[in-house]
């Protein structure tokens, strides 16, 4: 645009006075322009992704999800075998998901799933109290599922120079502004949205992989277990941030926020659950996840709960269930008949994969939280309509799920039960590796179900 002003300028030079001064008036506006987009936060972050390329998709595979042709209720007859319809990493806990078409199966789950997570302590908190410091999620910040993420990793013309690169990749985090935008904001959002309406966003890198030499290893607490971490929140990009990702969550004054990074050295055992070691070969693992390292889940079954919402709550997104695959072509329900089940490539895919058949134990129900209450649009909680007489309704979809999908006395906790908690088996973990090609899992596979059984939240024991 600029050039093209400059262009205009020399060409007018013997044009009418008029034009000449015209030109002069705007050209400065127009410098003033391109120096306030050029050094704002969008895109001053994209200039430094520029040795890497986006991770996801931008057509949802879930985009049709409220389709009458996944409803299937329990008990009816199916032709064909159960397939994947979606693929879903959750880099930051309790945030935006990343949708993908294939994803790398680990022995602790997806690559890149629940890597990374907030925790807030008291600012008058002893550092060195592993007590202090506390995971926080949807539960009680539902505004963080308006928390977007972004993966970005290095492709094959990478610098390898670039620092982004050399770490492996990174995470892009995005957020509302939570301040009255300014001028310079408003132009910028306008350049890069064309929506003189849209909010003001702020975004920041995460780099994928830090060391210890740039973060300290601390101790905090996701529900009742101890879990550890890098503490990242001091890498400049991030403490940037933080300032204003409190601000927007609504963090009191009086919390100091930060961000953990998993590493291998801090997986988790499992603890309860416990798939049997003939068919895993050694105990699972898991990073930030509440439990398991994978959760599975049908399209069918949400359909079969939104069924029966009220009229208002519906149609039940099944995205606030925040599983890593989604299935289709099986009735409501039948995902927990499953012990054991392995997944065959069968997408039209064209990228290398181990010609092998992942396969997992599938280990309890997945006893369900406050978290399907988040609206993940809206980021807040959503009720049904309160009777006359009633100033708030009853919390949805969990009212529903108590009251029909208590299938089980496992949990006692538990707000009703949908998904499946399940862990990968090291046979196919070591023959991929044993091919030198990733253990991958694409949209399209087909799922062929190993062995049946019943299930009981917590009856395997809690020891190996």
């Amino acid at each position: 645009m600029l050039i093209h002003l400059l262009q205009s300028l020399r060409i007018s030079q013997n044009g009418p006075l008029v034009i000449r001064g015209a030109i002069v008036l705007i050209l400065p506006l127009c410098i003033l322009l391109a120096v306030v987009i050029q050094s704002g936060n969008i895109h001053t972050t994209r200039r430094r992704l520029r040795h890497l390329q986006k991770l996801g998709l931008t057509t949802s595979n879930m985009a049709d999800q409220y389709n009458p042709k996944f409803c299937l209720p329990p008990g009816t007859a199916i032709d064909g075998a159960p397939r994947i319809k979606a693929i879903y990493l959750h880099p930051i806990k309790s945030c935006g998901p990343v949708e993908v078409d294939r994803a790398l199966l680990t022995k602790s789950g997806f690559m890149y799933d629940r890597c990374f997570a907030f925790a807030t302590k008291s600012v008058t908190g002893d550092d060195t109290a592993a007590s202090k410091w506390k995971f926080i999620s949807q539960r009680k910040n539902p505004v963080m599922s308006r928390v977007k993420t972004e993966l970005w990793l290095p492709h094959n013309y990478s610098n390898l120079h670039d620092p982004l690169v050399q770490s492996g990749g990174c995470v892009v985090m995005t957020f509302e502004d939570p301040d009255l935008p300014s001028w310079t904001s408003r132009v910028e959002t306008f350049f890069h949205t064309r929506n003189l309406s849209a909010p003001s966003q702020l975004s920041f890198i995460v780099p994928l992989d830090v060391t210890t030499a740039q973060a300290k290893l601390k101790t905090f607490g996701i529900h009742s277990r101890d879990a550890k971490g890098l503490d990242i929140g001091g890498i400049p990009s991030i403490a940037a941030a933080l300032p204003k990702l409190k601000k927007f969550l609504g963090i009191p004054a009086d919390q100091i926020l930060t961000l953990f990074k998993c590493t291998p050295d801090t997986l988790t055992r499992t603890d309860k659950n416990l798939a049997p070691l003939e068919h895993i070969g050694s105990p699972a693992l898991h990073g930030y996840t509440d439990q398991q390292p994978v959760n599975i889940n049908s399209l069918s079954s949400v359909h079969a709960v939104s069924a029966l919402l009220p009229t208002e709550n519906q149609p039940l997104n099944a995205l606030r269930f925040r599983a890593n695959i989604w299935i289709i072509n099986a009735p409501a329900y039948e995902e927990e008949t499953w012990k054991r089940y392995r997944i065959l490539p069968k997408s039209n895919g064209t990228q290398q994969r181990a010609s092998v058949a992942p396969a997992l134990s599938v280990v309890c129900r997945t006893s369900r939280c406050t978290m399907p209450n988040v609206n993940p649009e809206t980021g807040s909680f959503d009720a049904d309509t309160p009777p006359p007489g009633r100033k708030r309704g009853k919390a949805q979809p969990s009212t529903t799920l108590v009251q029909y999908r208590t299938v089980e006395t496992g949990n006692k906790a538990a707000l009703g039960y949908l998904g499946m908690h399940c862990v990968p088996e090291d046979g196919s973990l070591k023959s991929a590796e044993e091919q030198g090609a990733g253990l991958y899992i694409e949209v399209g596979d087909e799922i062929e179900v190993l062995e049946r059984g019943a299930h009981l939240y917590g009856s395997t024991g809690d020891d190996y």
